[in-house]
């Protein structure tokens, strides 16, 4: 039987605590060559863009697909999840929240291996939908003495401090990128952004940061001449990086980056390579992520029984 689970199942099923060790998991797998990944591929017409990305986690016996349409007015997500033994599909559900705490865990699990301290004061650029899992994310791993919020809409960015305040955080807006990220000691970023925003005064102080927003090559967060101030810097998947990540791309269009030079985070859980810090994790989203933490909503949502669309027989 496949269980069908609405977006509002999957929002009161799983916290981030519960998805990091999967996505951690995933990683250290598949830096042992035990998870195949296959990088984001886009399909568009009519004004609308299809995008599909799927894994295999043997270690799991699962598999899966998640597909987007984004189009004027927004986007759907829906992940499919399968069993690799019988090929049977175990959950079809709604994947926005799944995709914010994936996003999240990614940098949860970066800032752990690449910062690697018992606190820290994060600045977040960004007030959107990914903005709040960016914080529990790195408050997973690190104590987070605070949060400093910067986002190009004023009453935004003040609306995310009330937010992260009800949650507990003590957090502050600013008015410009370099202002939250003065003073920090990690930094994400998680924006829409077309032109990059962090430059290298902005980083005078990071020792970390966590670039989530641009998975197209004509946008970005990072100016080519910030990438040169970091010591390494890791990717979560390196081909769909050459092809995606505008960041990375824009700095090797003017000779401040090379490809060679990145390092890929399933190395770095691993334990195969020992990046230098300051570290940049640039991160574009991958399909291992999905699966990982999809598993882990559907496990919640068998033992619990919380699945309104209830199971249906696909055969």
């Amino acid at each position: 039987m496949t269980l069908i689970l609405r977006e509002r199942d999957v929002q009161g099923l799983v916290s981030m605590r519960d998805v990091i060790p999967a996505v951690e998991e995933a990683f250290r797998r598949q830096g042992g060559g035990l998870v195949d990944n296959a990088a984001r591929t886009r399909s568009r017409g009519g004004g609308g863009v299809l995008n599909a990305m799927h894994a295999c986690l043997p270690y799991l016996g699962r598999a899966g697909v998640k597909c987007y349409m984004s189009s004027r007015a927004g986007a759907r997500f829906v992940f499919v999840l399968f069993d690799m033994a019988d090929a049977n599909p175990l959950a079809v559900m709604g994947a926005d929240t799944l995709g914010r705490l994936r996003t999240g865990a990614a940098s949860g699990v970066a800032t752990k291996f690449l910062y690697g301290r018992s606190s820290a004061r994060l600045a977040v650029c960004g007030s959107g939908k990914q903005a709040l899992t960016q914080v529990l994310g790195v408050a997973a791993v690190t104590s987070v003495a605070e949060v400093r919020a910067w986002s190009p809409d004023a009453a935004h960015r003040e609306e995310f401090c009330k937010t992260l305040a009800r949650a507990g955080y003590a957090a502050t807006p600013f008015p410009s990128p370099a202002a939250a990220a003065g003073g920090a000691d990690v930094v994400s970023t998680v924006t829409s952004s077309r032109a990059a925003f962090i430059e290298p005064q902005s980083l005078e102080g990071v020792r970390h940061v966590n670039a989530c927003g641009s998975n197209q090559p004509d946008r970005a967060e990072v100016s080519p001449e910030a990438l040169e101030g970091f010591g390494s810097v890791v990717v979560d998947d390196l081909h769909q990086a050459r092809t995606e990540y505008g960041d990375l791309i824009q700095g090797v269009a003017a000779g401040r980056f090379a490809w060679t030079a990145a390092l890929e985070l399933k190395e770095v859980v691993a334990g195969r390579v020992h990046p230098k810090s300051p570290t940049l994790f640039k991160s574009g989203g991958v399909a291992l992520e999905d699966v990982a933490v999809g598993s882990v909503i559907y496990d919640k949502a068998l033992k619990s029984g919380r699945f309104s669309g209830g199971a249906v027989d696909m055969s």
